[in-house]
């Protein structure tokens, strides 16, 4: 039986983009971090908007909604409440930080007139066919009743995507250090650590800030998803596996990969294939897109500061500690 609904968690600059390339190859619309493709944003049929209003709209509201009548206003109307639906859920389901600025204080934006039930219905009431892709949430301040919901019915199916925490640091310090990672807004990536990036001359001197400011947006990443990583009901994957021989991976583990995830979701695949579409595309937030690269940037030094600190997390996630830091779990 294939899934409906997947949550996906994907710490900062561990392969979110190949991961969501996955997802919209596996068929899924997404939402939450990562900008989308065209084939996979989320695009509502006349009926799923429908069955939208019907589901979360108060009485009155949708007793005015008819797009027989005024087609223009109830796609306005529906596109407003998938707002509203998504930032509920983004709040419920404890994403840290917050995507959308307007989800700190989502009262106010929330416009239209719902159901006494919005913000206590169940997940599986969310539209299907969507993947909700997130880099990190707090288990402690998750709704109870998504986590009733989960243990009792097993859905959504949840996947944890990871990649080895020096590459990740590296990518992370390197999409702050250059314009386009500026433009992309987010706070207060955007507002606080993109500018003093950018204010440090060397790659050596910004991985050492990097490694030792404690709001790095790194360490809470990782260590949040460490509370999802022996859970028997969280599919695992990394981006060395996805990457492929073009990422310094290799194609056999790539392939199983894909087959892992998509047995995961009930789906059957040609993983040849979906290997390849998902590759086919660059994400804007992407640099290199290679493993390993940390051991061209990193010095004794700083591979040594950078273990003191996040050690624990390389161990737990099954990467080796030391100047070659090979990998030692899959």
């Amino acid at each position: 039986m294939t899934t409906d609904r997947v949550l996906v968690i994907s710490p900062r600059k561990s392969g979110t983009h190949l991961i969501q390339e996955l997802m919209v190859q596996l068929g899924y619309r997404v939402y939450g971090e990562p900008v989308p493709p065209r084939e996979g944003r989320p695009a509502f049929s006349v009926t799923e908007r429908q069955e939208l209003a019907e589901r979360y709209l108060d009485p009155d509201e949708l007793a005015g909604l008819d797009h027989r009548r005024d087609r223009a206003e109830f796609l306005r109307t529906t596109d407003q409440l998938w707002q509203e639906l998504a930032w509920a859920w983004q709040v419920r389901l404890a994403v840290a930080p917050l995507a959308q600025v307007e989800s700190v204080a989502p009262e106010s934006v929330l416009r239209l007139k719902t159901r006494t039930d919005f913000w206590t219905s169940p997940f599986s009431a969310t539209p299907a066919g969507m993947s909700w892709i997130f880099h990190s949430v707090d288990v402690w301040r998750m709704d109870n009743k998504f986590l009733a919901e989960w243990l009792h019915t097993g859905n959504p199916k949840v996947i944890l995507n990871y990649r080895d925490p020096r590459d990740a640091l590296l990518s992370l310090v390197n999409f702050f250090s250059r314009s386009n990672g500026l433009d992309f807004i987010r706070y207060p990536e955007s507002a606080v650590f993109g500018p003093t990036m950018e204010s440090i001359d060397s790659l050596a001197d910004k991985l050492a800030y990097a490694i030792t400011d404690p709001n790095m947006p790194l360490l809470d990443d990782f260590e949040s998803a460490m509370t999802l990583l022996r859970h028997p009901q969280v599919c695992k994957v990394s981006f060395e596996e996805l990457v492929g021989p073009r990422g310094g991976g290799t194609r056999a583990e790539q392939l199983a990969a894909v087959g892992k995830v998509a047995d995961w979701l009930g789906l059957d695949v040609d993983r040849e294939s979906v290997a390849d579409a998902m590759l086919g595309k660059k994400s804007f937030t992407l640099n290199k897109g290679r493993a390993g690269r940390w051991r061209e940037a990193f010095t004794p030094r700083l591979t040594q500061q950078f273990e003191s600190r996040y050690g624990h997390v390389l161990d737990a996630f099954g990467y080796a500690r030391g100047a070659s830091g090979n990998r030692e779990t899959a």
